[in-house]
């Protein structure tokens, strides 16, 4: 078995060592929201599209000088940021689209989320229209997963009426606890499986990933993680995949099970106007199902960047789901959206409300 080291530092923390949310937050101060505005109105002027917009568009002021140390911590430490404070009630959705880019991008730069080429996505229940659509535009529960990119982020414009509690975990922390009780199923998850490409591969690419993707992997003595349960085993099960034996899921069964654990992972609810910034190389994420107002105007509503990063943690490239993705993201395939119509029905572990 190849040597795997502990991590042991303050990337693989728990619920029960950080305590809950308050532990993670930076609050908004009117100056703060002054900047973002002040930004919002420099991209307005000088008729910049807010998807179009760099770095070097605008400035932020002193905000941008206060967001240094919150990355550093985001890339080299905990890898989970919540934002509180930004002025839902006082502008146009448009607005708050532009000033939830401005801030997100000084972390990273903004990937493409799916075949649509969104790169500032809404995370919102369209089951109504597309009963197959993917999890981030359904109402289903997420178990504990990573996104593609090495910085995810939400903002809640808009909660669900019931439900849509959301759950962190350190993938490092888990890391840690089976280097120590399974280093025979870590070593498993070190080696990899194949991916499902969520139905999103262009035309004449393979449906399932041609190498495997190691959940946990390390790369210059920095640990990442890329994990979607059901992506692994749909692979498992498709003709170009490979099957998993008992001990694959044993070894993914032991991974969800430490995850899920009330002293390992953190769960609270997004209000409105907070933003969570994501290490998605170290924190995975998760969503119980919820229910949505029935009125369109009132629905759930998120947005979400997944954005790249010259400052994240060296990764193996084996993490790289999509061919022609550049940074990371799904490459755009014009007239498609997002659907998981015609895939399989993979196995599930039990529901997020089994875990304690």
């Amino acid at each position: 078995m190849t040597h795997i080291n502990a991590v042991n530092d303050g990337s693989a923390w728990t619920a029960a060592g950080v305590g809950g949310k308050q532990a993670f937050c930076f609050d908004l101060k009117p100056h703060h929201i002054d900047c973002l505005r002040q930004a919002a109105s420099q991209l307005r002027d000088r008729e910049v599209a807010t998807e179009q917009a760099c770095r070097d568009d605008f400035s932020l002021g002193v905000l941008g000088e206060e967001l240094h140390a919150l990355a550093e911590d985001l890339h080299r430490g905990r890898g989970l940021l919540v934002v509180r404070g930004f002025p839902i009630d006082d502008v146009e959705l448009r607005v708050l689209e532009t000033m939830f880019w401005c801030f997100g991008i000084q972390f990273g730069d903004p990937v493409s989320q799916s075949v649509m080429g969104d790169r500032l996505g809404h995370v919102i229940d369209v089951t109504d229209k597309d009963p197959n659509a993917r999890a981030y535009r359904n109402n289903r529960e997420l178990t504990l997963h990573t996104d593609l990119g090495d910085v995810v982020s939400f903002m809640c414009v808009r909660k669900a009426l019931t439900g849509g509690e959301s759950w962190f975990a350190s993938a490092l922390a888990v890391h840690d606890e089976m280097l120590s009780e399974q280093p025979e199923l870590l070593a498993r998850l070190y080696r990899g499986f194949r991916w499902f490409r969520s139905g999103e591969h262009a035309e004449g690419s393979r449906p399932v990933t041609p190498q495997r993707v190691p959940v946990l992997s390390s790369r210059d003595g920095w640990v990442s993680c890329r994990y979607v349960r059901d992506y692994i085993i749909e692979a498992g099960v498709h003709e170009s995949g490979e099957p998993l034996n008992d001990e694959d899921m044993a070894a993914l069964d032991c991974f969800d099970d430490i995850a899920h654990r009330e002293d390992v992972a953190v769960r609270f609810t997004l209000e409105p106007g907070e933003a969570v910034f994501i290490n998605n190389l170290t924190v995975l994420h998760a969503r119980t199902s919820f229910k949505s107002h029935p009125d369109p105007d009132k629905k759930r509503l998120l947005l979400r960047l997944w954005m790249s990063s010259e400052d994240a943690r060296p990764s193996v490239p084996e993490l790289q789901i999509f061919e022609g993705a550049g940074e990371q993201g799904i490459p755009p395939q014009p007239g498609r959206t997002p659907s998981y119509a015609g895939r399989s029905k993979p196995q599930r572990m039990p529901s997020s409300a089994d875990h304690g």
